[in-house]
């Protein structure tokens, strides 16, 4: 009879060891490491970028006249055209807010006139007529003042050069001076330009931005070269002073910038 309690409790003792054993086996493994944390989010704004422009340029200046003036005349009337350029360029932006770039300009030519009066003797009239033509090149800075919804609007100002064209300069008389005429050949000059700048950017995607913007360009005197006439008389070139363009633009941006990487953390496995 001992023997058999004997038995029973070793039978006992091993189904707990074994009850033990199993139960060890069933507690949960050590949870897996934590995840890497997302990578940082690339600015989509900061970056170098490529521009374009369209724009029409409408003229504006302190006065044009002959010079020097025959004696007992004066300029009755004058006008220079607006004109239509190109723009290229390139630039950086290094936030949110402050960008620059550097643009180069060719404006198309457009006709100018200056009408002188003589009242004589011999009574009569002087008209000038030409075209001009021009490349500017400016270093920009921009302040970008916020997003809403896409649409970014901005500040800024240039300084850099004009160099304009005068061509195919002809001057007509009528009147008293009938039967005269006069030409010019062409000349190029450079002055320093300056411009402010106002606009509207809009994020059509994240690398490329649409541009409507207005420039105030001040781009200086501009000359002709002599004017030499048929028949004898002195010579004298047309003058244009202090001549400014009110510019009208719209553009691209193409930013060489990669968009923000979207971080999704991978499945959560369990090995046991």
């Amino acid at each position: 009879m001992l023997r058999l309690t004997t038995l029973r409790l070793a039978g006992l003792a091993a189904a707990l060891s074994v009850g033990t054993a199993f139960a060890a086996d069933m507690i949960a493994p050590p949870p897996p490491p934590m995840l890497a944390p997302p990578p940082a989010a690339i600015d989509v704004g900061s970056g170098f970028y490529l521009r374009g422009d369209l724009g029409t340029g409408i003229h504006a200046y302190s006065n044009a006249a002959l010079v020097p003036a025959l004696a007992g005349s004066g300029t009755v009337a004058s006008a220079v055209d607006a004109t239509g350029f190109i723009s290229v360029g390139a630039g950086y932006q290094f936030n949110s807010f402050l960008r620059t770039d550097a643009t180069l300009d060719y404006r198309f030519p457009s006709r100018f006139q200056i009408v002188e009066n003589t009242v004589g003797p011999p009574a009569g009239q002087n008209v000038v007529r030409g075209n001009l033509s021009g490349i500017v090149g400016l270093a920009n800075v921009y302040v970008d003042l916020g997003t809403w919804h896409r649409i970014t609007p901005f500040v800024g100002g240039g300084i850099g050069f004009a160099t304009m064209m005068t061509s195919s300069v002809r001057d007509t008389g009528f009147g008293g001076f009938a039967g005269g005429s006069g030409t010019a050949p062409s000349k190029t000059e450079t002055r320093f330009a300056w411009a402010i700048h106002a606009g509207l950017g809009y994020d059509l995607t994240a690398n490329l931005k649409a541009e409507a913007a207005y420039r105030y360009l001040h781009i200086g005197d501009v000359n002709t070269a002599r004017i030499v006439c048929t028949v004898p008389c002195a010579a004298f070139n047309g003058r244009i002073k202090s001549l400014d363009s009110h510019d009208l633009k719209v553009g691209l941006r193409y930013v060489f910038a990669d968009a923000p990487a979207a971080y999704v953390p991978g499945p959560l496995v369990r090995k046991y």
